[in-house]
């Protein structure tokens, strides 16, 4: 790891406007996480506070659809910009001092600088610890050389290929999946880890949650204001993948 590669990543939930308070809630709720109080020119931003640990998820209002983006934490701003920059990643826009940029599949993420030495605390609960890069077949070989070379991650191959991990303890996790579409943009969404899918799946339908789909290995669900998710099979303690 360089001064240039992310010491911590943050997660934003990007949330329609209209829905943000019904968003904050419900991952509020499925996480366990105190809603900090709002901030930003409009009152868009805010952060989910775990009851131990560095906080890393943000929930943000926007004009557009749900999704996700990521901030990732150098200590070496610059640095990281070029690093990003020579492995093919393009300037989107700047927001005040920050670069926004998208990876060579058109995933949209920041430069911000890491605030003393985070850390991703478990405690065995099912925990929001994981971000899933859902990537089109023909953008496949670039984003995961883009995300390893960028993170100063080594790709782990999982039980299914389709599936890559870029694993840094006390970090979040990034999960790449090579879908089955040819071509279109990277998009992501979040992972929770889960001991109990099935309980935790019922609890979050309880609490607002719309079913997508089950699989062997992980359940879909979409969040209130349209945030598409999973809940997967993997230890909260360890963030250790099964099956995948």
């Amino acid at each position: 790891m360089t001064h240039a590669t992310p010491a911590w990543i943050q997660v934003f939930l990007d949330t329609p406007t209209a829905h943000l308070d019904e968003a904050v809630a419900f991952w509020s709720a499925v996480t366990g996480w105190t809603p900090s109080e709002r901030r930003g020119k409009d009152g868009q931003f805010l952060t989910l506070l775990p009851a131990a640990g560095s906080a890393y998820a943000k929930v943000q209002a926007v004009d557009g659809p749900p999704g996700l983006h990521l901030d990732l934490d150098s200590r070496d701003r610059p640095a990281s910009i070029a690093l990003a920059r020579a492995l093919g990643a393009t300037t989107a826009w700047t927001y005040h001092d920050v670069e926004v940029m998208r990876s060579p599949g058109g995933f949209t993420f920041c430069h911000t600088l890491v605030d003393g030495q985070p850390v991703l605390e478990r405690d065995g609960a099912s925990v929001l610890d994981q971000v899933c890069l859902d990537v089109p077949a023909r953008r496949w070989d670039a984003e995961v050389g883009f995300w390893s070379e960028l993170t100063g991650r080594a790709p782990q191959v999982g039980t299914l290929p389709q599936f890559v991990r870029l694993v840094e303890d006390g970090r979040v996790r990034l999960l790449l999946q090579r879908l089955d579409e040819v071509d279109g943009p990277v998009r992501a969404h979040p992972d929770l880890a889960s001991a109990d899918r099935a309980a935790d799946t019922e609890r979050h339908l309880a609490l607002g949650a719309r079913l997508v789909a089950r699989h062997d290995h992980w359940t879909v669900l979409t969040a209130p204001g349209g945030q598409v998710y999973c809940l997967t099979d993997r230890d909260p303690l360890t963030g250790g993948a099964a099956g995948v």
